[in-house]
This record gives structure tokens, sequence and C-alpha cells, in this order.
């Protein structure tokens, strides 16, 4: 079976195709054609919406047609049409449901509406055995959720963000620092050059509070602040590497409470670590650590399966169309505020 995932929720146009053969666990990616927009939206220090959408649809069909070309395959040959339809920015998210959903309708096949974060949590298991239940931390730039995944559609919110979600934070010092967006692969390469001459002793929101959620926005003020009375250059790396362990800190101390709160704990086996942020490779050996201490098989995808990408919506298309046996109704609306525990 092949399924054609398209992704449009913010800055990346996205077009995948995933097969998987019969009698087979894993997923094979024929082809994906991706196309950032991140230089477009540079000069704005973020995602402008509007943008964003006008990009979709001025590349949707180019990138469609050259994912077929690159997988040697016709549109006849593909079994099913997966789009993001929410969460996201709804322009975007039309132009790609819309699309999907005119394949669908003149293929004469099923159109299946993904969420984008449900695409983000079992992509990992295109490559891997992992059963459910297991653990998930989805960190991105517009999310930041601690999941127990009871099944492919049946997820449980255990901790999330009361504001900021970690890339989210990540950009905007890197802004304040005058740096340009995306923040967090900057913010990364910044802190590797830290000689930790200098201590800020930034505070870790929430961490000593027994709640499993999570707070980025008062940390983020108190790094503002600190730039703006004015730093040197060895100060800046010294600085970028303390957000980053204190962000870390932050994400393990809760997660770690999230797993020792579980019932039937030792049915867990896995932890995924999935989003963009899930590519920081400081944050991947941290998690490596904790896993190890907790017994746990520590599985994120390889990065480019981190960010944005139609390949997890693709897989996600093929874990439903496996279980439910039938496409999702084309009166379907996006839903930019989809959430995964309403599914």
């Amino acid at each position: 079976m092949k399924i054609l995932g398209i992704e449009t929720s913010c800055d990346e146009t996205s077009a995948s195709i995933v097969e998987k053969r019969k009698g087979r666990k894993f997923g094979k990616v024929l082809s994906e054609v991706t196309v950032s927009q991140i230089k477009k939206h540079q000069k704005f220090g973020g995602v402008v919406p509007e943008l964003a959408s006008r990009e979709h649809s001025n590349n949707i069909d180019f990138i469609v047609k050259k994912t077929l070309k690159n997988s040697n395959i016709s549109l006849s040959q593909i079994d099913a049409f997966a789009a993001t339809t929410g969460p996201g920015l709804l322009g975007g998210l039309l132009v790609g449901t819309n699309y999907a959903k005119a394949l669908a309708i003149s293929c004469n096949k099923p159109f299946l509406s993904i969420n984008h974060l449900q695409g983000h949590v079992l992509v990992p298991r295109m490559s891997k055995v992992i059963n459910f239940p297991f653990v998930c931390l989805l960190v991105s730039g517009g999310h930041c959720q601690i999941l127990l995944a009871k099944d492919y559609n049946k997820f449980k919110v255990i901790g999330e963000t009361l504001d900021d979600a970690v890339g989210e934070a990540y950009d905007k010092i890197a802004k304040i620092l005058g740096y340009d967006y995306p923040g967090g692969p900057i913010i990364e390469k910044l802190a590797l050059n830290c000689k930790g001459k200098h201590q800020f002793n930034l505070p870790k929101p929430l961490i000593k509070n027994k709640s499993k959620n999570l707070s980025f926005s008062g940390l983020k003020t108190a790094v503002r602040r600190i730039i703006e009375k004015g730093i040197n250059k060895e100060q800046k790396f010294d600085l970028a590497n303390e957000f980053q362990v204190v962000i870390c800190e932050c994400l393990i101390n809760k997660v770690e409470l999230a797993i020792n709160s579980l019932k039937g704990r030792n049915k867990i086996k896995n932890f995924v670590l999935t989003g963009g942020v899930a590519s920081n490779s400081f944050i991947r050996t941290k998690f490596k650590l904790l896993c190890k201490q907790k017994g746990l098989s520590f599985v994120a995808p390889e990065k480019k399966l981190c960010t944005d990408n139609a390949t997890m919506i693709a897989w996600a298309g093929h874990e439903i169309l496996n279980k439910r046996k039938k496409g999702s109704s084309l009166s379907l609306s996006p839903k930019p505020r989809w959430r995964l525990d309403s599914l």
C-alpha cells in the first residue's frame, strides 16, 4: 500500500510517499520533497500566516508532482491521500487539506485526515518496533506536551506548557540576541562555545512544583533582562549554554515525575522524544541518560523526521487505515487548535 502525505501546517510545504508492504512491520519512504519557507520569514523574526499560506499555494502542485516523479510511480498507483488537518495555521491547513481531497476525489481513493502531533508521535514506529503504551515528550516550535500514547488514536496529555513552547522560547531568545529565525540551532551552536566562566542563576520555572506542567515565559524574561543590561561575546556563549541546560532540566524533571506517576509502569518499555526540538543533540543525550536510569528504551526519529515533514503524515495514514479500514469524511474541515486528546 502506498500513501501520499501532505504537510502544510506551518512554514514547510512537504509531500511524501510511504509504502508499507503486506506482512511487513515497517514502512519505506519512496520519495519526499520539502520546501522550507524559512528565508521568506526570517526578516520578520517568525512565521507570517498569510505569507505562509500563499507560499503553500504556490508550491504544493509542483512538490506533489516532483514527489511522484522521484518515486517513479503514477498518481493512479497511490492507495490513499493523507493531509495535516490540524493543529496549525488555518490558511496552510486549507491549502494542503483541499489539495489532498481533490486528489482523493479524482482518483476515487480514501482521504485521510491527520493530526500533525499524531504524525510526530507515530513516525518512530515506521522503522522500529514500539509497542503501545509508551511515554512521549513532544517538543517543537509550537507545542510542548508529555503524553501517554495508548494506541494510534488514543493519547493522554500528562503535562504541557502553560505558556511558551520550548522551540518558541529558543526563537525569542535568539531574536533578542540579534540572530535570525529559527533560534533552536543557533542557541545550540552558541552553547557549544561555552567556557563556563559566567553564571547567571537563571530561574527554573515550576521545577519544585509537583505538577507535570511546564512554563518557560519566566525563564525567557530573565534571559531578556540580562541581555538588555549588556553582555559580551564570551558571556553570550555562557548564557546560551545555561539557558539550554535549564530548559533541559525542566523537561527532564517533569518527564520523570510523569513516568513515576503512571500506573502499570512495568508495561511501558519505551520513551519517545519527538518534534523539532528533539533534533537538539544536547537534549537527546540527557534524555538517553534518564531512560537508562529508568530502564526504558530511548527512541527518537532521525533528525530530518523531527522537523515538520510529510513522511510522518503519510505514515500516520498507514496506521489509521490499517486499523480503521476506511478514510475520513470529505466534508471534514481543518481544525487549527485540534488537540491530540480529542481524537
